[in-house]
């Protein structure tokens, strides 16, 4: 069956409530955590975006722009802004930002956390299908990178309010136990369509739910948590960083000697200006 939730789900407490958030996590494949990063820096921050969606540098370094191509609307169109942090010395320290690392390794129990990849997602106003995101799984990317049992998710931080006209974000509520599926696609724009190809097990449910967050937010999702977003309805653009983090339980996958990827997000790990560590124990 498919089955749309329209509440909100209910955000995280704080650091009181860091089982209750681990629970969450492994029951349902997703969390939503309140804001942790200070307005100030959330200011500052917003700053910096618009300055490298503009092409402004402050580092002298060009992030990746992977998804928009020349030619496209980019006013239609999701921007997907790889590695930004590496443009801008304040994107850069709100992702490092102490609270966001503990609180995160808090609820996942992890005891070292990097960032092995960072994406700046701007997903423009006026309901265009241009901006939607396909369901997908993340590990379906990632297992190229990364060993089955490795602990990948993501963490995704939302810089602009996120309500249920802005195209938020959608979980498939404990699909994480249902393994790595066929069918998904990031880049697809049809999700009902997608949706169909998607054959979840037997006797399970497909029960979305929307994350609404405020500006500050963020979620944490599992690496097999189905998810995708339709498109932004409001008359703003919904800014947000998606941080795809490895704990010390995570391992890369050698070289088995086929062609690499187009960037090899892992074989900067090395290097904690391109891949910071946000927590050590």
């Amino acid at each position: 069956g498919v089955l749309i939730n329209p509440l909100k789900q209910r955000l995280g407490a704080g650091d009181g409530d860091v089982e209750a958030a681990a629970r969450r996590f492994d029951q349902e494949g997703y969390i939503l955590e309140p804001a942790i990063i200070p307005a100030e820096l959330m200011a500052r921050t917003h700053l910096a975006i618009d300055a490298v969606i503009a092409g402004d540098y402050e580092t002298g370094v060009a992030p990746r722009d992977s998804f928009l191509q020349p030619g496209d609307n980019a006013n239609k169109k999701l921007r997907k802004i790889d590695q930004a942090h590496l443009s801008n010395a304040t994107i850069f320290e709100c992702i490092t930002h102490p609270a966001l690392g503990r609180r995160i390794a808090a609820v996942t129990g992890a005891n070292r956390l990097q960032v092995w990849a960072l994406q700046l997602l701007h997903k423009p106003g006026g309901g265009h299908h241009q901006g939607n995101v396909g369901w997908h799984q993340d590990f379906q990317y990632w297992q190229k990178w990364w060993t089955p049992d490795s602990v990948v998710f993501t963490a995704w931080l939302a810089l602009t309010d996120v309500t249920e006209h802005s195209g938020p974000m959608r979980f498939v509520r404990g699909s994480q136990r249902w393994g790595l599926l066929d069918g998904g696609n990031f880049f697809g724009q049809e999700l009902d369509l997608l949706r169909a190809h998607i054959n979840i097990p037997k006797d399970e449910t497909w029960l979305e739910v929307p994350a609404l967050m405020p500006a500050g937010a963020f979620s944490l999702h599992h690496r097999l948590t189905l998810h995708g977003s339709g498109p932004n309805k409001s008359s703003m653009p919904r800014l947000s960083i998606a941080m795809h983090l490895c704990s010390e339980k995570s391992t890369v996958i050698p070289d088995r000697g086929i062609n690499p990827p187009r960037y090899d997000y892992v074989g900067f790990l090395g290097d904690r200006q391109v891949c910071p560590v946000i927590y050590e124990r």
